[in-house]
């Protein structure tokens, strides 16, 4: 009698236990962003992310990876720009970019400074910069400025508002990262936006 008793105890317990772990896993999972009135999904981190990107006016994402071949960085043309496609599936199905996204919108333009070394900018908005850098620990990381301040890039929101696909009215862009020297969040919004001309 004791034993059964003990075993359902421990049974129920352990149940209890599992339960909770894996209520804690999902709400994890969906956790997210609300931004002008909309909540927007954080991708799970990976080894190989080095930030994502999301805008109006749907929750599909911009993930920016490591280009890796092989098993290594593709040190010709290091990082990479795809779909989580939040909007159109829940687990954030991964698409890459047709063409126009990658040639006039969410490609990048990367250029070798020195070794392991490297700045870069989306081809839709050239005059702001980042870098991608191999620390003395061998990681690589992506920073830019945010605040006057060099920080590890995490996250940026773009807030558009009428227009169109060739000529967005672009009323806010939100940085956020980690500044490098204090390892405090920084967050800076950018409100003189405006698309460039082609000269």
């Amino acid at each position: 009698m004791n034993l059964r008793l003990i075993s359902f105890k421990n049974i129920t317990g352990f149940l209890l236990v599992a339960f909770l772990f894996f209520t804690q896993l999902n709400l994890s999972a969906q956790s997210g962003i609300t931004r002008e009135g909309v909540e927007y999904p954080i991708p799970p981190s990976t080894p190989n992310r080095m930030f994502y990107l999301q805008r109006t006016p749907n929750i599909n994402t911009i993930s920016c990876d490591l280009n890796i071949v092989n098993n290594k960085v593709d040190l010709n043309k290091p990082l990479t720009t795809y779909w989580l496609r939040y909007g159109d599936s829940p687990k954030g199905e991964k698409r890459e970019l047709n063409f126009i996204q990658r040639k006039f919108a969410y490609g990048l333009n990367i250029h070798k400074t020195k070794e392991n070394t490297y700045e870069f900018w989306f081809v839709s908005y050239k005059k702001y910069h980042m870098y991608l850098i191999q620390t003395k620990g061998g990681d690589w990381k992506t920073c830019g400025k945010i605040n006057n301040a060099l920080a590890y890039m995490n996250s940026i929101f773009i807030y558009i508002k009428g227009g169109s696909f060739w000529n967005p009215h672009v009323v806010y862009v939100e940085l956020r990262g980690k500044n490098i020297k204090t390892g405090q969040e920084e967050v800076e919004r950018l409100t003189d936006v405006k698309k460039e001309e082609e000269s």
